[in-house]
Order: C-alpha cells, then structure tokens, then sequence
C-alpha cells in the first residue's frame, strides 16, 4: 500500500492510507500548504498485519481549501514519506466559467477568442501542475524538491489568470 494521498467529493475530503514504515501503531499526518508554509497535523492510528491506517482530513480543517501541499508522513519524529496533493477545484471551476462562455459564444467573436485563450492557457497550466504532482510522487521524484515548487508555480499562475472570474463561489 505504501503512502495515498487523494482528494474526494469535490475537494471536500482528503482520504490518507498508509502502511507502516517503521512499526509503530500511530503516525502524524502534516498537511503543508506550499504558498504560505501554513501547516495542519493529524493522528493517523495504524491496526492490523501489516500495520495499515485509514484517515479522512476535512478539507475545512486545512489552512486553504484550494492550493498546492506537501503531505508528510512521521513516525516516531521522523519523516518516512512525503506525496504532493494540489486542490484545485477553484481552478476547475473557473475552466467550468470559461466553458459555458465558449458554449454561449454565437459567433468568432473577439470575446470568445479570448475567453478561449484564457481557458486554454489556465488547462495547459493545471494539466502541467497535476503532471508534476504525479512525477512527484515517484522514487525520483520523492526526492525533488523542484518538482513541489513547479506544482505550487503552475497553479498560482492559473488561479491568477482566472482571478475573479470565477462564477462558482469557490
């Protein structure tokens, strides 16, 4: 099983499942939001052979609802593995926006080359972002460093493109 880390219900929930590395019964789960450095920590309790654990983290319960993390996993003090999470709802939504602009555009209009444009740079900037992240999480990538500061540089550049052009409250 090793170390998942996913986002559920529509970047409502964080569902973390580990194995344990060193075999203890208990671990730390730190959730650390790349931008701000900001940090949340939960218990994760381990049961079974081999010793597995199964944890939801509200996502309310993190320092941001939308943004690039690095998720830790400690045992007795230690880090013993790390996986990249990107919530990025707020930038699927803005592409949502973007689309149902597209879809009411009658024509070749200026105003849907650009709306196209802006929705085709913010894809291309999450698809690049959501790659990183999947490197990330490979034996090499683990290792990188760069690949969590490409992650958090992509996202921020689309959540900036998209600003406040957001229509989904998000």
């Amino acid at each position: 099983m090793g170390f998942i880390v996913q986002s559920l219900n529509a970047c409502t929930v964080i569902s973390v499942s580990a194995e344990s590395y060193t075999g203890q019964a208990t671990a730390s789960i730190k959730f650390t939001e790349l931008d701000t450095g900001s940090v949340y920590t939960q218990t994760l309790n381990y049961s079974g052979s081999p010793l597995t654990g199964q944890t939801n983290v509200l996502v309310s319960n993190l320092p941001v609802a939308n943004g690039a993390y690095q998720v830790s996993l400690y045992e007795s003090g230690a880090e013993v593995a790390k996986k990249p999470l990107l919530l990025h709802c707020d930038i699927d939504c803005c592409l949502s926006k973007l689309t149902n602009e597209l879809i009411d555009c009658a024509c070749d209009c200026p105003k849907c080359s650009s709306a196209l444009a802006k929705a085709q740079k913010v894809f291309l900037l999450l698809q690049s972002a959501l790659s990183s992240a999947e490197l990330a999480t490979t034996q090499i990538g683990s290792r990188n460093s760069g690949y969590y500061t490409d992650i958090l540089d992509k996202y921020l550049k689309a959540k900036s493109i998209c600003d406040n052009s957001c229509g989904c409250n998000c």
